[in-house]
């Protein structure tokens, strides 16, 4: 069962004190290495973006009574900057961090996990749509980018190709959806997909599963 905190009437504050360059590879932190998984894939990903895109988001960062500063946000990116370092590129020794404002540790320890959620999610068509409109170029982007819940068909591993007669055979692939409302918003995605990328390929509907 679901609670909801129900929300006291008051003015929304600010908890921002400054932006301000700090040495990052000082930066200490609050989670334990098995906290985040980065895979081989996005980790090359996110190589890409900040040598593509530069260093575009600060850290954020909590500064203690001892001025011991916990990194809140950022830490795969200060591995990734130390890889960069190592591969010959050259890495600015300080870098613009956000400073929060928090009582203590178990406070900033909360915001770890704040700054790690995703609330809303970005849909295939809703993306499809975006890289049309702005004209964007959608294989230099599947280089640098990463966004949960998009399955892209470059992406998907290629089954092998099975030894005498099944290898003749049409190539498939099963989607199990959790619920009826996950299969009905996929409808118009997949429909669009076989519509306008694959013709001829098709697909039945039964009991959940596509």
């Amino acid at each position: 069962m679901c609670h909801f905190m129900s929300v006291a009437m008051q003015p929304l504050q600010s908890r921002i004190l400054y932006t301000k360059n700090v040495k990052w590879r000082d930066l200490r932190f609050l989670q334990q290495e098995t906290f985040k998984d980065l895979t081989v894939s996005d980790r090359q990903k996110l190589k890409n973006s900040l040598i593509a895109n530069a260093f575009i988001q600060p850290f954020y960062v909590w500064q203690d009574s001892d001025e011991v500063i916990y990194c809140l946000d950022g830490k795969h990116r200060t591995i990734l900057l130390e890889e960069l370092i190592a591969d010959g590129t050259e890495v600015p020794e300080e870098l613009p961090a956000i400073f929060i404002s928090c009582e203590n540790k178990k406070e900033a320890s909360k915001l770890v996990l704040v700054f790690s959620s995703a609330y809303a999610r970005v849909t295939m068509e809703g993306f499809n749509e975006f890289i049309a409109l702005h004209e964007l170029e959608l294989p230099e982007l599947m280089e640098q980018i990463s966004i949960p819940d998009l399955v892209f068909i470059e992406e998907l591993p290629m089954p092998e190709v099975l030894d005498g007669e099944a290898k003749d055979k049409p190539a498939v692939m099963k989607i199990t959806f959790t619920n009826a409302d996950q299969l009905e918003k996929a409808m118009p995605a997949i429909e669009k997909l076989l519509t306008e990328q694959f013709a001829g390929a098709f697909f039945s509907v039964s009991a959940g599963e596509i």
